[in-house]
């Protein structure tokens, strides 16, 4: 499987609304980028929306963030994993 066909493989999984998102996300991602190579004006509505972006990639490929050791809550952190 060629690198390409994996990821239309993934593509192809998401329902209507997944891809409408990663769209629009992946959108204000590089919105963000050029704003600030454009000498960093940066929009407060872009950048909240990056939250929204981590826990949609995070959800398509499975990825947790690990537990604190004394406590059920995510420890925002630490780096993503794969889940088991």
């Amino acid at each position: 499987m060629t690198s390409s066909t994996k990821k239309m493989s993934i593509i192809d999984k998401l329902d209507e609304q997944q891809k409408e998102r990663l769209l629009t996300e992946i959108n204000n991602l590089k919105d963000i980028v050029n704003d600030i190579q454009d000498n960093c004006p940066l929009d407060y509505h872009k950048v909240i929306n990056l939250g929204g972006f981590e826990y949609f990639i995070a959800d398509i490929f499975d990825l947790e963030l690990p537990k604190h050791n004394d406590c059920h809550h995510n420890n925002r952190w630490r780096n993503y994993k794969i889940k088991n």
